[in-house]
């Protein structure tokens, strides 16, 4: 917040203009994080995929393969939690997470929210589904990369793990079918 000390005027409209200039260049934004994969876990319900398979490129890209058998309709759950790694070693801390209807989210693409970006930037990258009903196909992911927009700004640098699990059932249900679980660890400096 900014703070005015005694009463302040200025003398012409060049000298407002030097103020606004000096208060925004006082805010420091920071840079535009980059990312790399480092790690990719990926697994499919035999009920709903016949493969499933992750891997990564030298640049840290991500490239998947997934045979859907069966088809995907609403009802759907995706739950992802962003965890960072607290101690160098194997803690981490839940940042967030987010339980959502995925056929819901899916049509609600083109409402403004971090989702939206996110989902943008990996259907840039191969030819997953985009509504639902969610039919059986084969659907590839090549060389994804989180763009240095879609990285929130107030992440600092560091390890952190990304984990999609889609079900069917209730969120806090005891009864949930699987369906796929990706996870992947993700470097951001």
């Amino acid at each position: 917040m900014w703070q005015t000390v005694g009463a302040w005027s200025p003398k012409s409209p060049q000298a407002h203009q030097d103020l606004i200039q000096i208060q925004i260049s006082a805010l420091r934004f920071g840079p535009t994080l980059r990312s790399k994969f480092t790690n990719i876990s990926v697994e499919c319900s035999k009920d709903y995929c016949s493969s499933i398979r992750g891997w990564l490129t030298a640049k840290g890209e991500l490239n998947l393969d997934i045979h859907l058998n069966r088809t995907l309709k609403n009802g759907l759950r995706t739950t992802i939690t962003l965890l960072q790694l607290i101690d160098g070693k194997d803690r981490y801390q839940t940042l967030f997470s987010y339980d959502m209807d995925t056929c819901k989210t899916l049509r609600e693409l083109l409402q403004s929210s971090l989702m939206k970006v996110w989902l943008r930037n990996v259907f840039k990258y191969g030819n997953l589904a985009d509504r639902c009903p969610i039919q059986p196909a084969s659907y590839d992911v090549r060389n994804f990369q989180l763009e240095n927009h879609s990285i929130p700004g107030y992440l600092p640098a560091g390890f952190y793990r990304l984990h999609d699990t889609n079900y069917y059932g209730k969120p806090k249900g005891r009864q949930r079918r699987p369906v796929a679980t990706f996870i992947l660890d993700i470097k951001f400096y």
